[in-house]
């Protein structure tokens, strides 16, 4: 008899975060750059005092000093969202980001389409050279 309701209550919680793993999942999808440098996640804005829809947040992983001078993200090969100036110094919370800081709020946009190909790129200086990494957002 214990072994019954152990089974079943293991399988209401097992059901239960299942749930939960899959509604985190479908507000929020992120992608790293092949090098590890960069962190993209675009999530869904749950705050209701912020403007609604989807919002893209970049981050660098590592504290090499680049000079970040665009980013572009594209939907199946065509620019959607484009920035190449950036704000420096620290945020309003006093946050301040390891590239220059820019500003890492960059799209507020739709869902992504099912079927739909999205890439962030990363243009930026480092040791006297230009560099360009994507990041394929899953």
């Amino acid at each position: 008899m214990k072994k019954k309701r152990f089974l079943i209550g293991f399988l209401s919680l097992l059901i239960i975060f299942s749930g939960i793993y899959a509604y985190i999942s479908s507000i929020s999808i992120s992608g790293k750059s092949d090098n590890g440098m960069w962190k993209y996640t675009y999530k869904k804005n749950l705050d209701e005092s912020a403007p609604s829809g989807w919002q893209g947040k970049i981050k660098q992983l590592n504290n090499e000093k680049v000079n970040v001078s665009k980013l572009e993200y594209m939907d199946n090969g065509e620019i959607i969202a484009e920035q190449d100036e950036f704000s420096y110094g620290r945020a309003e919370d006093g946050s301040v980001t390891t590239a220059n800081p820019f500003f890492t709020d960059f799209l507020l946009g739709d869902e992504l389409v099912e079927g739909h190909v999205y890439k962030l790129i990363i243009t930026y200086e480092k040791d006297g050279k230009s560099h360009k990494d994507t990041i394929k957002i899953k």
